[in-house]
């Protein structure tokens, strides 16, 4: 009786050990592919950043009168990671204090403006 309860104990911590490893494995498995895929989305921002700060200012000054307030920018990954790109968030105090905000792709230079 004793032999089978300590044959059984070792069952149990072989299956524990084995869980445990295929877990990790996982776990580990699953956090390579993201930082692939994150990787990839970066390496093209990257290669399609075509428009530098600079420049996104004055894209958006010419299309919205007021002064910069901040200038952010940011990575957009797309779920295809050939399209992902950085865009700047410029922040324009216009005359009327109003605050507006415009977003720039720093890939194409094409503008969308939040009211």
């Amino acid at each position: 009786m004793k032999e089978s309860i300590k044959t059984m104990q070792e069952k149990v911590t072989n299956k524990k050990k084995a869980i445990i490893l295929t877990v990790s494995g996982v776990a580990a498995l699953g956090l390579i592919l993201i930082g692939g895929y994150v990787g990839l989305g970066y390496y093209y921002a990257t290669q399609n950043d075509h428009y530098t700060e600079s420049q996104a200012k004055e894209i958006a000054l010419s299309h919205v009168d007021g002064e910069i307030l901040t200038v952010k920018k940011h990575i957009e990954i797309e779920d295809n990671p050939a399209k992902s790109e950085y865009e700047y968030e410029i922040e324009v105090k216009t005359a009327d204090n109003l605050l507006r905000e415009v977003t720039i792709s720093s890939r194409t230079g094409t503008i969308e403006i939040d009211d």
